[in-house]
């Protein structure tokens, strides 16, 4: 495998992903009411204007 030449150049510079057990992750996220409705709101008007469209 060949290595490229500017990874190569940088060497150590680059960023590592490596994960910093000492704080918390993520595990989950929940959606707000608030969200489900502007998100919900927007679909029926994109698929509104879609189906005024097709007519």
């Amino acid at each position: 495998m060949s290595l490229d030449p500017i990874e190569e150049e940088l060497g150590e510079g680059l960023p590592s992903n490596v994960i910093d057990n000492d704080e918390p992750n993520i595990v989950n996220i929940h959606p707000s009411d608030a969200w489900a409705t502007w998100r919900m709101e927007l679909a029926n008007q994109m698929f509104d204007e879609w189906q005024s469209s097709r007519n």
